[in-house]
């Protein structure tokens, strides 16, 4: 009987594996999909409204078969960390919603920030598995996210994006060229997207994997180039400079590197004509580092910090980002319509320094964790999941990243599969 239940336990995780991968893939093209369907506006009518919420549909469909494997098996032991994750979820919906006033704002904002942790409970419920199921899941993943940037090479130079721009009357941004948002149609998000998954295919080749890695890896670097976005730029690079030490494969490091210059520099020229994109991103990217003036990040940043001085406990959840900005700017009501651009101004704002503190330790906790087993995890997930923490929290400096839905969803996912693999340990 053990035997039967063990099958088919196997057998429902590897349902919720592949639904975990059709959701993840569809989320990230579903905005295109919208926009191409039904247009920018808001729903109007019952096909409309189908189109919005297939990405809810196929959440809910995952949520209900992980709620019933959680029921019918064995359940996995509440660790520490668990605990802290739990805290982190549950304090900050119930304070932020509390202090906001509104509680149908509120509910918006837990959407965009919080609602993704359950993925971590999600990604935990593979605790016992010994079947490498995990990491396949992350492969087919990574995969899926591969073919869409393939795919968004392809539409960008084909004028897609272009048509997209014009359907929801958006004006994108150019730095040089137009800049690439991919099938999310944001290039901060798509971009933030690709560098995660230019890390994960650098960690393959580090790892010992496939030589088609290097490929993979100039795939995703084009198109973090071509989204011309300092914070996944910069990501990146840190994600690459912190797999290298841990994996000390310099020669494939300084072959991926070289790789990855020449496709900069090819793309540069060929788009621009010259290679001043080169050095625009790097000289922006120090006087956005330094705060200097008329950077439209920094004065943000500025007025945001202003907020946070006049209530240090907080606005309250859906009184800060991209949720203020959208209801309360202009309004009188207390918010901090500014916190668009850096996620931890945001939560500071939001939650205040409760919310801050509930965040760090959370972070610091999972990051020292992970730390202290890499030397004893080489060959799984933990290396990976560990620097794509510090890369997610790296552009968390400059852009609201654990608002970037699908990406933090995914983010939340690999968390939860490697403390599976440090408890298994």
């Amino acid at each position: 009987m053990p035997e039967i239940e063990s099958k088919q336990s196997v057998a429902s995780l590897q349902r919720l594996s592949y639904l975990l991968v059709i959701f993840f893939c569809y989320v990230s093209v579903s905005p295109a999909i919208r926009v191409f369907l039904v247009g920018a506006n808001a729903m109007s009518n019952l096909y409309e409204a189908a189109i919005t919420v297939v990405p809810d549909l196929l959440f809910a469909i995952i949520f209900v078969l992980s709620l019933l494997f959680y029921v019918k098996n064995e359940k996995f032991k509440l660790t520490l960390f668990d605990r802290i994750v739990l805290f982190y979820f549950f304090f900050n919906l119930v304070y932020g919603t509390i202090i906001s006033g509104t509680p149908s704002v509120a509910m918006r904002g837990f959407r965009l920030t919080y609602f993704p942790v359950i993925f971590y409970f999600i990604g935990r419920l593979y605790f016992r598995e010994k079947t490498g199921m995990s990491s396949k899941t992350t492969n087919f993943l990574f995969l899926g996210l591969l073919t869409q940037g393939v795919l968004a090479i392809v539409f960008y130079f084909m004028g897609f994006e272009t048509y997209f721009l014009k359907i929801t009357h958006n004006v994108q941004l150019s730095y040089f060229i137009p800049r690439m948002g991919g099938f999310i149609l944001t290039p901060v998000c798509f971009g933030t997207l690709m560098s995660l998954t230019g890390g994960y295919f650098f960690y393959r080749l580090l790892s010992g994997k496939s030589a088609w890695n290097y490929l993979f890896i100039a795939l995703c670097w084009t198109c973090v180039f071509l989204s011309v976005s300092r914070g996944p730029i910069m990501a990146f690079f840190i994600g690459f400079i912190l797999l290298t030490i841990i994996f000390k494969a310099w020669k494939k490091a300084l072959i991926a590197l070289v790789i990855i210059f020449a496709a900069s520099a090819i793309w540069s020229y060929i788009l621009t004509g010259s290679f001043n994109i080169i050095g625009w991103l790097f000289s922006s990217t120090v006087d956005t580092i330094g705060l200097g003036e008329g950077i439209t990040r920094v004065e943000l940043w500025r007025r945001s910090w202003h907020s946070f001085l006049q209530r240090p406990y907080g606005f309250g959840l859906g009184h800060a980002g991209a949720m203020a900005n959208r209801f309360f700017k202009g309004t009188t009501v207390p918010a901090a319509v500014y916190t668009t651009d850096g996620w931890f101004l945001k939560l500071a704002c939001e939650t205040g320094i409760p919310g801050l503190l509930s965040y760090f330790t959370l972070c610091f906790y999972y990051l020292a964790l992970a730390k202290r087993n890499l030397a004893k995890q080489m060959n799984t997930l933990v290396p990976f999941v560990f620097v794509l923490f510090l890369m997610v929290n790296a552009i968390c400096v400059v852009s609201n990243t654990f608002d970037f839905y699908p990406v933090i969803g995914l983010v939340w996912l690999l968390m939860g599969y490697s403390i599976n693999i440090i408890e298994q340990q």
